[in-house]
């Protein structure tokens, strides 16, 4: 029976031990799960494509960090029937009032640009996206919660238009 104890502990100490493990293997972020896909709404008329402003706008220019995943929902207010070019790729035409959207997950620092796109010709004015490092923003983390930053740091693109 004596013998039993100092094994016993021991096996207490290995599950302790291993349950410690997977605590701090979750504290550090997980930069290559799946995240929050965020739903900008934007509408597009006779002036330009409106995107919102947000924490990251510097300037009236676009920012997000690299890897930023999301679904732009656009809505034709203008007199025309528009598309959307960005990223290389055109939404659906929209007839006046109507909808399209495009699912972007922006994994690649740099510049990009978006227009609309009238009778498949690129209108002005042509604006852009700039996607940065989390680590080139200063502050960025204090300003983020850790599951944003989780989202905002995914591994692939595309665009989807309806």
């Amino acid at each position: 029976m004596a013998a039993m104890k100092p094994s016993l502990a021991l096996a207490a100490a290995a599950v302790a031990a291993g349950a410690l493990v997977p605590t701090a293997a979750t504290a550090r972020p997980q930069t290559t799960e799946p995240g929050v896909i965020y739903v900008v709404k934007t509408p597009v008329d006779e002036k330009g494509i409106h995107i919102p402003k947000d924490q990251f706008t510097r300037n009236g220019v676009t920012r997000y960090p690299r890897g930023a995943l999301i679904r732009y929902e656009f809505t034709n207010k203008g007199k025309r029937p528009y598309a959307v070019r960005m990223w290389g790729q055109d939404t659906v035409v929209m007839k006046v009032g109507g909808h399209a959207t495009m699912l972007v997950n922006w994994q690649y620092r740099g510049t990009y640009t978006y227009a609309r796109v009238y009778k498949g010709h690129q209108l002005a004015p042509v604006r852009r996206i700039i996607i940065f490092s989390p680590q080139q923003c200063a502050g960025w983390a204090s300003r983020t919660t850790m599951g944003e930053r989780n989202a905002l740091a995914l591994v692939w693109c595309f665009a989807r238009c309806d």
